[in-house]
């Protein structure tokens, strides 16, 4: 590892620049055996988190400008730049997520990150809002951080409108008022449902049925009874026993007892949600089952968030 001399960081061996300072390591000597501290002093990593927030968005708003102007010979460089940026946002946004106070002027720096040309930063930064979304006590930024959220599941690539639609569901299933946001939701669900790929129609039948909408339940129940893809059915079952449809809840029951199946863990995580009245019985009973730890593992973070359903609801 490389220690900053400047604020202490452990650096990968590789790196030429300080993830959090931004200092040249260049001249560093790489240390063997060296892990970073485990704790840091949470005033003091807020304040270069903010400090990075800043330099790392001033970059990105200004590298492209800066590319074209330098010659080859410093293609390298740049190369340099750009990794050290990427590694220094995804680092950010990570200690973002389990921040419980940051200004308001770090937090809208965010949302643009949705668009980033790196997956990881934009799959992370959807992640980051859709947290906020949940949390947020200022009904109107909680808006704004969910609007964000399905104006990115409407467009864009893959993996970034399958992690908004998902964390944009979640936050209707919790209590989120959705009704003003409804034709936005059916727009981003109806398109995500008509995509090819597994994972997007999944992410719409999600976002629909979180929201309490009906109106894919025909494509819902298509996909259960004939699509080749099991998880395309699971999906399928997951969003149609959310709409308390017999059909969904007979699917997702079988699928989370039978033992060794492959998508019992996630049929499992799928009951958490579902309106059948043997869904909680079924966690329970799952939870206490010594032989199968990882169903175990599930059925009980399932028992957790259904009682904060429970509890929303009342």
């Amino acid at each position: 590892m490389k220690n900053c001399p400047s604020c202490g960081y452990a650096n990968p061996p590789a790196g030429v620049k300080c993830c959090v300072c931004g200092r040249d390591l260049a001249d560093v000597r790489v240390k063997a055996g060296q892990v970073p501290e485990k704790k840091l002093n949470l005033l003091f990593l807020a304040g270069l988190l903010f400090l990075l927030c800043g330099a790392l968005f001033f970059f990105l708003q200004n590298y492209h400008a800066e590319k074209e102007a330098l010659p080859g010979s410093r293609e390298n460089a740049v190369a340099d730049e750009i990794s050290f940026s990427r590694y220094g946002v995804l680092y950010s946004l990570n200690k973002m997520e389990k921040l419980r106070f940051l200004p308001l002027t770090d937090k809208l720096r965010v949302p643009p990150l949705l668009s980033d040309p790196d997956d990881k930063v934009a799959y992370s930064a959807a992640k980051v809002i859709g947290a906020w979304s949940r949390s947020e006590k200022d009904a109107a930024l909680a808006r704004f951080w969910f609007g964000a959220l399905l104006e990115t599941a409407s467009s864009g690539r893959a993996a970034v409108r399958r992690q908004s639609a998902l964390e944009a569901g979640l936050t209707a299933a919790l209590g989120f008022p959705v009704s003003p946001y409804l034709e936005q939701v059916r727009r981003a669900s109806a398109g995500l449902v008509a995509q090819k790929e597994t994972g997007l129609k999944a992410a719409g039948f999600f976002l629909s049925s979180m929201a309490g909408l009906e109106d894919l339940s025909g494509q819902m129940r298509e996909t259960l009874l004939h699509d080749p893809s099991s998880g395309a059915r699971l999906y399928a079952a997951c969003a149609l026993s959310r709409l308390d449809r017999a059909e969904g809840h007979a699917y997702l029951l079988k699928a989370a007892s039978e033992k060794g199946s492959p998508v019992r863990s996630e049929a499992l995580s799928c009951l958490s949600y579902s309106a059948s009245p043997e869904a909680g019985g079924l966690l329970l009973s799952v939870s206490k089952d010594g032989s199968d730890a990882v169903s175990s593992e599930a059925a009980k973070r399932g028992l957790v968030l259904r009682e904060q359903l429970a509890i929303i609801k009342k």
